[in-house]
């Protein structure tokens, strides 16, 4: 007999995320793009908002359980204490006793052991979706450094060994760009037919089709203002920008740093701008919609991400605001970090500094601000550039991916 997640005869898929959904831009689009591809789509995730235990989204069956503070927490400690992935299964298991999907896709690399426990006996297919080299990033996170507690976690959390052990049990793994494809193949044992590359590039009907919202342009019409979209933490380097307000606001009176994204623990930029006295030169906007994106950035002179260039997955990776900065036409500062240092340069869309370096930070600004007809250039060099990197391009490989799973 049909279930109801397959009662078109379509496949159906269950995606899972260990997060608040809506909104994830990413997710958004990869179960949006199936949707629209023919196949039945659901999504599993939590809510400590007290959102709707089920709920149509866009032509997604969302699925919500609540999550209490303490197993919010208990999430970076889940290697440790298996009772967190217990309670994922369960509540995986509650939704295919109705909807038995044929396809189980894991956002992230945390939930990808009940996922395959689940898979297991369904016998249905495993896609295991990275959207970042989780197990380099997250042993550099402030939660896990900067408390006594995290440290110890950190110490008894093999995230290596769970890589490798459950992403080769995937019938498929997503990864964001070619470098970071290499790694999970060369490093972690990934076979190569079973790794796909899927970056994570803007919408062309968003970005470029949808009129920017002119109140927001003009809110920030009489500043000059520097912005960064993206969650922000130490990682993140958005510190580099608030540091150099102090020497910009010297020369550009009506300097601001704009950060607009979820705050992460043990970060605190606003702080860090009290303490520099420039607390009026520095907004942050936990939250926007996607479709304000285009409007927020178009409002700005200048975008930037300037992460740490340590990290094996910062220098292998092209973070997609990087593609929405160039999709509005902005003149773009980045780290040293090797993808992002080499496409701006090549393509003349901005400029690259050290990011241990703040006065090249200031000198990097200072040198569009001074100098219009750059600013121009700049511009008019990012949206060609851009024109290569929509999601309508780039998705085409899940689509064929999926085809072939089932």
């Amino acid at each position: 007999m049909k279930n109801k997640a397959s009662f078109s005869g379509y496949p159906s898929v269950l995606m899972v995320l260990e997060n608040e959904f809506p909104f994830d831009e990413r997710v958004e689009k990869e179960a949006i793009l199936l949707a629209n591809s023919g196949y039945e789509v659901h999504l599993a995730c939590f809510t400590r908002k007290g959102r709707n235990s089920v709920e149509t989204y866009k032509g997604i069956t969302i699925h919500r359980f609540p999550i209490s503070g303490f197993y919010y927490k208990l999430s970076a400690a889940c290697l440790i204490f298996p009772s967190y992935f217990k309670k994922w299964q369960r509540f995986i298991e509650s939704i295919y006793k109705e909807y038995p999907f044929d396809i189980l896709h894991v956002h992230d690399l945390p939930l990808a052991k009940p996922g395959y426990q689940i898979v297991k006996k369904t016998r249905g297919k495993l896609v295991c979706d990275q959207h970042e080299y989780y197990s380099d990033w997250i042993i550099r996170t402030s939660h896990y450094n900067h408390t006594l507690t995290g440290r110890i976690i950190k110490l008894f959390s093999n995230w290596k060994k769970y890589e490798r052990k459950y992403l080769g049990k995937a019938d498929l793994v997503i990864t964001v760009e070619e470098p970071l494809r290499e790694i999970y193949i060369k490093q972690v044992g990934i076979r190569p037919e079973k790794v796909i590359t899927l970056p994570n590039t803007p919408l062309h009907s968003i970005f470029i089709e949808t009129p920017v919202q002119k109140d927001i342009v003009n809110r920030y019409a009489e500043h000059f203002t520097l912005l960064y979209i993206g969650g922000i933490d130490i990682l993140r380097g958005t510190d580099l920008a608030i540091r150099a307000v102090p020497s910009l606001k010297q020369t550009i009176s009506n300097i601001k740093v704009l950060l607009i994204g979820p705050v992460y623990q043990q970060y605190k930029p606003l702080e860090l701008a009290s303490d520099l006295g420039v607390s009026d030169h520095v907004e942050l906007i936990p939250w926007v919609n996607l479709t304000e994106i285009p409007s927020y950035i178009a409002g700005s002179r200048i975008c930037f991400f300037t992460p740490p260039a340590e990290r094996e997955e910062i220098n292998r990776t092209i973070t997609t605001k990087i593609y929405q900065y160039m999709a509005m036409g902005k003149p773009i500062i980045v780290s040293r970090a090797k993808m992002m240092k080499e496409l701006v340069e090549k393509n003349n869309i901005g400029i690259s500094v050290d990011e241990t370096r703040m006065e090249e930070f200031v000198e990097a600004v200072l040198k569009i601000y001074h100098d219009p007809e750059y600013e121009r250039l700049l511009s008019a060099n990012a949206l060609k550039t851009s024109e290569r990197y929509f999601w309508e391009k780039t998705s085409v490989t899940l689509v064929k991916k999926y085809r072939e799973l089932l």
